[in-house]
């Protein structure tokens, strides 16, 4: 069975060759046209036969020698491996969206223009293959793109609504990225639930003489806050949203639904199984290396041997270790790690557990885990069974680095002689150690030979590079180098005031100085004159501090500003400056002059018209300093031309030729006598000038 046109067939093989009807059959209901034969056969051709024109008998029949073939051929077939493309220029619209939208919201909507991308695609691939054979199946496109969308939904979590999908897709098409963008954007969010607040909503919700549903806990908060000198809450999705994040819900669980039910809702569950495919699950941990290195100690002036930690990332279901970072653990240590372990493989984990020490609390920590992956979680302290990685440690440690000299053994616990390191050989040849660097370089000759060896559990004797670049999880999600570099930059904890220096601030104890340039490599004065004095977070890349982009926070959110680049350094003494830098710094400051000039003038025009100016006062209006009277009147005559333009507008409504003239209105005529006494008023002189107007 197949589709030709709009219409189901069936073809003269399945019809006669297996058996539902003899050819004679066959060529008599073509003769007396009890069937529709849509095609003809012939030259390898195959004929077609309309399915719904054939007897119910013969439909019977081949019904029961096809079971499903009719439904099999109706149901659109969605891929299983759609893979969404990135699409830099949905980044950048929504990041110069105005009015400014959140970073949060931002990514919502480039997931959410993927997503219609891939449907675009999908629908232009089949018009065409339907083009190609010659007819047109719109509900088989409409339905195809519709559970690609689903499909789609269920993989990445986009927020394409489902019940009007088809008219946002096709103004989508229309207008572009816009339709995506939420109708209350620039609206003040309300207000949240403040600690006082809370605590009486957390009160009413674990109540028990009487228990309240939640419409009932936000309409008696509203009764009692007037009292407590709290501040009313406008709607009840505040409340609820309140109440049913997990960090507070936690907080009246087990009262409402008794500590059973808080057991089975929040406690691990001990069965646990390892993932079967790669990227499902990575954990990291920090750890001792094993091995020493020879180093002086300038205290005791001696040779002595020492160890250094380092920080891992593994991949649960393989264990491929994926990056490292050596040093002691915190939140530097465990970013170097993780940047190391995407930039080489490209993907994105479906979750990354690690545990509760160095620095995975810190809020830094917190905001980079959840963009690095769908998942962060940690595990139970004082539970090292439940971490897979230390037991990868111990194997890595008994069967590879257990091999070489300077291994310092495992952990001091171990029972077994052959887990210690015989510390006697190891202080006598101290001298013999390698160096720092020399010990780097064995460790990750040892990753790379834990790596080619064969995984443990495998029964194809994969080893465990093999296992981990031939297999990946359906919940990963590939990256590439944009989506890559755009997961490493960090915003900064504290706002920095952006002043006429440009937007200086210190980061391990170190100064950075930047500026905003405009197109033509000089100062944008236009941001800078608007901006000296305000505070902006900054987003930055800790290996790449080039380039820095601005952030301005909001009741909304952190909305993009601005990029700035490091501050251009001019040499002081006129000796040492290159010609570049001469041409670099006059131009700028004959900007500047201009910039002061025009600012001048533009305020002069609003005195003229306030009646403020040099015409209307006694006292005369300096020049800009450094101005001369002949290099005014010129800025004068340049500005009238419009050559010459203030560098920052007026705020809007307040600029000159803004205020409405006030405009004195005829009183109008009402009575006959109202009309006489006017006309009596009239004199040859109004007349001809009413009749030259």
């Amino acid at each position: 069975m197949e589709i030709f046109g709009k219409r189901l067939c069936v073809t003269y093989d399945e019809l006669v060759r297996d058996g539902i009807m003899s050819k004679p059959n066959f060529d008599k209901h073509v003769r007396e046209n009890k069937f529709s034969v849509l095609r003809k056969g012939g030259n390898g051709r195959k004929a077609l036969v309309d399915y719904e024109s054939m007897p119910e008998a013969i439909r019977a029949r081949y019904d029961a020698r096809h079971p499903g073939a009719k439904q099999q051929l109706q149901t659109p077939k969605i891929p299983l491996n759609e893979r969404l493309k990135g699409d830099e220029k949905a980044v950048e619209f929504f990041r110069r969206y105005t009015p400014r939208i959140t970073i949060e919201r931002q990514t919502e909507y480039v997931l959410n223009a993927k997503v219609l991308n891939a449907m675009v695609a999908k629908e232009m691939d089949m018009k065409g293959m339907h083009g190609k054979s010659g007819y047109r199946h719109s509900k088989l496109v409409r339905d195809t793109i519709t559970g690609l969308c689903e499909h789609l939904r269920e993989r990445y979590g986009h927020t394409l609504p489902k019940s009007r999908l088809m008219e946002k897709f096709n103004d989508y098409k229309k207008y572009g990225y816009v339709v995506l963008v939420n109708g209350n954007t620039g609206n003040q969010s309300a207000r949240k639930v403040g600690p006082q607040e809370g605590r009486l909503l957390l009160r009413l919700k674990r109540s028990k003489f009487p228990v309240y549903t939640d419409m009932q806990i936000f309409e008696e908060y509203n009764r009692l806050a007037p009292a407590k000198g709290l501040n009313r809450i406008e709607s009840p999705h505040t409340v609820t949203g309140f109440l049913y994040k997990t960090a507070v819900r936690l907080w009246w669980y087990a009262s409402v639904h008794g500590e059973v039910a808080f057991k089975n809702e929040f406690m691990p569950q001990f069965d646990t199984q390892l993932p079967k495919l790669p990227n499902t699950l990575w954990y990291g941990d920090g750890t001792k290396l094993n091995l020493y290195y020879k180093d002086y100690d300038k205290r005791q002036k001696r040779m002595v041997a020492r160890t250094i930690d380092v920080y891992e990332v593994m991949d649960a279901c393989t264990e491929v270790f994926l990056g490292y970072s050596f040093g002691r653990e915190s939140f530097l240590t465990q970013y170097e790690a993780y940047r190391m372990a995407l930039e080489l493989w490209k993907v994105k984990p479906h979750e990354i557990v690690t545990d509760n020490q160095g620095g995975h609390k810190t809020k830094a920590a917190q905001a980079f885990f959840g963009k690095i992956c769908r998942l962060h979680k940690t595990t139970m302290p004082h539970n090292g069974q439940s971490k897979t990685i230390e037991s990868a440690f111990g194997r890595f440690q008994q069967q590879v680095l257990h091999g070489l000299y300077n291994f310092t053994g495992q952990n001091i616990t171990a029972v077994k002689e052959s887990s210690h390191a015989n510390l006697d050989l190891i202080m006598a040849n101290i001298d013999r150690l390698p160096t720092l660097e020399e010990m780097k370089e064995q460790y990750v000759k040892c990753r790379d030979e834990w790596n080619a060896m064969e995984h443990p559990t495998s029964e194809t004797g994969m080893t465990r590079m093999e296992m981990y670049t031939s297999l990946s999880s359906p919940n990963a999600e590939t990256l590439d180098d944009c989506e890559v570099a755009d997961l490493f930059k960090m915003f900064s904890t504290t706002d920095v005031k952006y002043g006429k220096q440009g937007f200086c601030f210190e980061m391990d104890k170190r100064e950075y100085r930047y500026q905003v340039y405009a197109d033509d490599g000089q100062v944008d004065l236009n941001f800078h004159m608007q901006h000296v004095g305000e505070s902006f977070r900054y987003r930055y890349d800790p290996k790449d501090m080039t380039v820095i982009e601005l952030w301005q926070p909001t009741a909304a959110g952190l909305i993009y500003v601005a990029t700035a680049t490091p501050k251009v350094k001019i040499h002081r003494a006129t000796a040492d400056r290159t010609e570049e830098e001469n041409d670099y710094l006059f131009t700028q400051l004959r900007n500047n002059e201009r910039a002061r000039v025009a600012h001048h003038i533009a305020s002069e025009e609003l005195l003229l018209e306030e009646c403020m100016s040099e015409a209307y006062t006694r006292l005369a209006v300096p020049r800009p300093v450094g101005v001369s009277s002949k290099a005014m009147n010129s800025y004068r005559e340049a500005y009238a031309e419009g050559t010459l333009k203030a560098p920052v507008e007026y705020p809007q409504g307040t600029g000159p030729g803004t205020s409405e003239p006030d405009v004195e209105e005829s009183p109008g005529i009402a009575s006959v006598g109202e009309f006489t006494k006017a006309a009596s008023q009239l004199t040859d002189i109004d007349l001809y000038e009413s009749f030259l107007n």
